[in-house]
């Protein structure tokens, strides 16, 4: 049987505001558990920090953002939005697929 081929992705996601520092960690670890086991490998998680939104979501104002980077079947991808939405510490999802002329660019200059 051969390996399944596995896509670059990112996601962003906005994790409740009224979670402290601990918190915040434990449901970003939560989240990169359930994306390994969906067969997801993470390459690099960044936390954004807490950040006002451009609107209000379920009540809430602010949000805590996190970028991370992965690889993973492409079957993988809808458990993993639907587990994101049905998640009660993330208000807001995003997963993109990058294309590979991303992958190849180098990155941008920081001014």
């Amino acid at each position: 049987m051969t390996e399944p081929k596995l896509e670059q992705y990112e996601v962003v996601y906005i994790i409740r505001p009224n979670l402290d520092e601990e918190g915040v960690d434990k449901s970003v670890a939560v989240v990169e558990e359930f994306m390994k086991n969906q067969g997801c490998v993470i390459e690099s998680t960044e936390k954004k920090g807490r950040k006002r939104l451009a609107y209000e979501v379920n009540k809430m104002r602010d949000g805590y953002y996190v970028h991370t980077v992965f690889k993973a079947p492409t079957q993988s991808i809808a458990p993993v939005k639907r587990w994101m939405g049905l998640s009660e510490d993330v208000i807001r999802n995003l997963i993109v697929q990058l294309p590979k002329a991303a992958m190849l660019a180098p990155p941008p200059v920081q001014a």
